[in-house]
């Protein structure tokens, strides 16, 4: 068969455009991390209902100076697509936050009022919604160094230090990590990367700035107890097995951890098959630890001590949250009120308070569906 030139045209530029397309879907298949929100989510969040146009002054100034005044439609853009690990390399100071990406130059603006997330320091669950799953090489966390001002400067490598380094993971619709944060105060930028496997998938690399907000620790002057133990939260579980039929709500142990089918599932290795839309739900692992503690303050003047002197004892008592702390193993109701990590919780969807995993208060990455923060526990 004869190809004459015209043909032959029209041949080459459907597969210049075809590898265009492909390219294009290659580049914007990536994540972002959706607990706690990040600082791209935020404004595509505060865009989405408002025809493309944010309305939170940070998102407001960031959408201005964003080259082509781009929306903030796709979160999970911000990346570098030859990054294989030499992210300085393709990240200059100052532009961590838009991975040096033009479209995203607003999201690099030094502001005190990006919407932060209230953390403590301790075991923190982050979570990336992938819109694409890929082999892993790591996921990474930053922190900014203790007297960091988020308003002072666009964000520079050596504001940050490592935090968590996940290893290898394998693909994930959704990946979750514990993270433990470091003490700080104040505002700070925790700066997450996901590096995919150059090796098996490809070299690109994913960025998102999440703001945070440490609350201040209880004082220096209180003096603290505590104790703990160990609680096996699968103690009641069966082990999962690959013949048994599971519907959704049931839940096994496997490998030391607690899944929940979410729907109808069979044969799925739960270590596998695990996700928001997979078979498994992950929550968590099967030990924990349940701590009991007391703090009282200490007076610090001398007339104080005296004139305490002829009161009876019980008048130096804890102040602050009097509700137990949040324990895995436990039923609770509507209106449950529990502690965990500093703050005060209130259940309110009972089904999911018993949950753990992503229903954990003030971790996982769907608490809020769960419970309600009451206030915080800090010494008064």
């Amino acid at each position: 068969m004869k190809i004459n030139k015209m043909t032959s045209l029209r041949i080459s530029a459907f597969l210049a455009g075809a590898l265009s397309f492909f390219t294009i879907t290659d580049v914007s298949a990536h994540g972002y991390v959706s607990s706690p929100q990040s600082r791209i989510l935020v404004c595509h969040k505060d865009s989405k209902d408002t025809a493309g146009i944010p309305t939170l002054p940070a998102c407001v100034a960031a959408n201005d100076a964003n080259v082509g005044g781009y929306a903030f439609y796709s979160p999970q853009e911000v990346a570098v697509y030859e990054a294989r690990d030499n992210h300085q390399q393709w990240i200059p100071d100052g532009k961590l936050c838009s991975a040096n990406r033009p479209m995203f130059a607003g999201l690099d603006l030094a502001r005190n009022d990006w919407t932060a997330t209230t953390v403590a320091p301790g075991p923190r669950e982050f979570v990336w919604t992938n819109t694409a799953s890929h082999r892993t090489t790591y996921f990474r966390y930053y922190i900014t160094k203790q007297g960091f001002d988020p308003a002072g400067a666009p964000l520079k490598w050596s504001d940050l230090e490592l935090i968590h380094d996940s290893g290898p993971e394998s693909q994930k619709a959704i990946s979750t990590h514990v993270v433990n944060l470091p003490y700080r105060s104040g505002k700070h930028i925790v700066y997450a990367i996901w590096q995919r496997d150059w090796v098996t998938d490809a070299p690109e690399a994913n960025y998102q700035c999440i703001d945070v907000d440490f609350q201040p620790m209880p004082s220096s002057s209180s003096v603290s107890s505590s104790s703990s133990s160990v609680v096996d939260q699968c103690s009641n579980l069966p082990y999962w097995n690959s013949s048994t039929v599971y519907v959704g709500g049931n839940q096994v142990q496997h490998n030391s951890k607690r899944y929940r089918a979410n729907y109808w599932t069979q044969g799925n290795n739960p270590v596998q098959s695990s996700g928001q839309y997979n078979h498994w739900l992950d929550l968590g692992s099967c030990t924990a630890t349940s701590s009991t503690s007391s703090s009282w303050v200490s007076s610090s003047r001398s007339s104080s001590s005296l004139s305490s002197s002829s009161r009876s004892s019980n008048s130096s008592r804890p102040l602050g949250c009097n509700s137990p702390t949040y324990n895995g193993s436990y039923t609770y109701k509507n209106g449950d009120l529990v502690q965990n990590f500093g703050y005060e919780y209130r259940c309110t969807v009972s089904a999911w308070c018993n949950t753990g995993g992503p229903y954990v208060p003030g971790v996982g990455w769907a608490w809020a569906n769960a419970w309600i923060q009451v206030r915080g526990c800090a010494i008064e």
